[in-house]
């Protein structure tokens, strides 16, 4: 935890920040990662209390390898941007750190050489949700058609039911119904919704953590100049780089498309492309799921009314002047092939067979909309801040803070082995275009 916080650096009228502001500055960055990553965690959890929920046919065969294909997308690049923050509570620290030591040697080396603070405990590598049940039909179907057959046979006399009902699931076979039973698990379908609705609507905390972090070592009175530089930080953490571009849904350039160069004119919550695009996943996913549980409402209605008007017609065929004494005179198994023949004759089979159909093709479209999502996350995973890098940009900003944007160093510094944040100064809109920012990997210079 960060602990106690210290006096704000505006306490007297002016804007002074010292070490111990960007310790606990640290300390709250890191409470943020691991609020961040429990999040996803819950995510996890709530999603393997379901398992084969898509049911069969080809359609939802389909929308099942989708949803797992995009659902461990999502946790990888969730994983990545929990590592990003906690290279930015410990880059902090290290700063904090060097500040101290640097005053120390400043001023003579009075007193006892200062011990440097421990680097924050943070999640140092991404880390690994899951796995996550599949909800791909994997069942043999036994008792799966019984929402079926008992809503029909519920519509015969008892003692006909009695007669035909241990052959009535053979029915099943003569149109399409059988192609998706068992159905799409509704329930399942609805609450595993619920679960990516929760975690779309706390996506954006962690970004929102992060910036409240910061903004604790941050005078939002100062130069603009300090300004747009916080901005540029706060908003790098999210996948945001100097040279970055605007990119389609495929990951092609485009002059319209989400944006992943930092803004300074915009606050860190306008331009956070890794944030938005697990937002944008969560959401869709959630639509999806509650969409395609009222498809199967729909069809089953569809499916089960049909059945129900047959087997009403069926009955009234059976049920004349007909009780149990007249059926015991005849051969049971004529009588019951007799009502199958009867009940196919008044089986709207096209009403039903067009609802499968429908069914198919819904499934296979929402398995279309998620494979859709999958280059904007993996941009996001490799646009994610590693924890190196994120370490040497938060060494630059904290720098910066302690310094208030002076031009003079510390002569001490000038003494010291210059830090990578000495270097290349973050938020400088004038440092270099043909190399990388430091601590950055080559994939993130673009």
């Amino acid at each position: 935890m960060a602990g106690t916080a210290p006096p704000p650096p505006n306490q007297n009228g002016g804007f002074d920040v010292q070490p111990v502001h960007v310790y606990h500055a640290s300390g709250l960055v890191k409470d943020a990662q691991f609020a961040h990553a429990g999040r996803a965690s819950a995510l996890v959890d709530a999603l393997n209390k379901y398992s084969q929920s898509a049911g069969r046919g080809w359609g939802a065969h389909n929308f099942a390898v989708a949803y797992m294909i995009v659902t461990e997308k999502f946790l990888e690049a969730r994983g990545r941007s929990v590592v990003s923050v906690g290279g930015a509570a410990v880059g902090l620290t290290v700063t904090a750190n060097h500040y101290v030591l640097a005053d120390w040697e400043a001023s003579g080396r009075k007193g006892t050489q200062p011990r440097n603070a421990p680097e924050p405990a943070v999640i140092d590598k991404p880390p690994r949700y899951g796995p996550v049940n599949s909800i791909k039909w994997s069942g043999t179907g036994e008792d799966a058609d019984s929402w079926w057959i008992s809503g029909i046979l519920g519509e015969f006399p008892d003692w006909l039911a009695l007669i035909v009902g241990p052959s009535f699931q053979h029915l099943l076979r003569l149109g399409k119904a059988h192609e998706i039973t068992p159905g799409f698990k509704q329930e399942d379908g609805r609450n595993m919704a619920q679960a990516w609705r929760l975690i779309a609507g706390e996506t954006t905390k962690g970004s929102d953590e992060f910036t409240d972090a910061i903004s604790t070592i941050t005078d939002t009175r100062g130069n603009s100049e300090w300004q747009r530089a916080m901005r540029a930080f706060g908003q790098s953490v999210w996948g945001s780089t100097e040279w970055g571009r605007a990119l389609d849904e495929n990951r092609n350039r485009a002059e319209i498309g989400r944006s992943w160069r930092t803004n300074r004119d915009l606050p860190p919550s306008g331009r956070r492309p890794v944030v938005d695009v697990l937002k944008k996943t969560a959401d869709t996913i959630q639509e999806t799921l509650d969409h395609l549980a009222q498809v199967m409402d729909t069809t089953r209605a569809t499916t089960e009314r049909c059945g129900k008007e047959a087997a009403r017609a069926t009955a009234k065929d059976f049920t004349g002047g007909l009780d149990l004494r007249d059926v015991t005179k005849l051969a049971v198994g004529a009588i019951v092939g007799e009502v199958m023949l009867s009940f196919r004759s008044h089986m709207d089979q096209a009403t039903v067979d067009a609802a499968v159909d429908h069914y198919h093709s819904e499934f296979d479209a929402a398995a279309d909309k998620l494979i859709k999502l999958v280059p904007e996350l993996e941009e996001a995973i490799l646009s994610a801040p590693t924890y190196r890098s994120e370490i040497a940009r938060a060494q630059g900003f904290g720098a910066r803070s302690l310094n208030e944007f002076k031009q003079e160093q510390l002569a001490a510094r000038r003494r010291e082995p210059h830090p990578v944040h000495v270097l290349v100064r973050p938020g400088d809109e004038r440092g270099p275009r043909g190399r990388a920012h430091p601590g950055e990997t080559r994939r993130q210079d673009r």
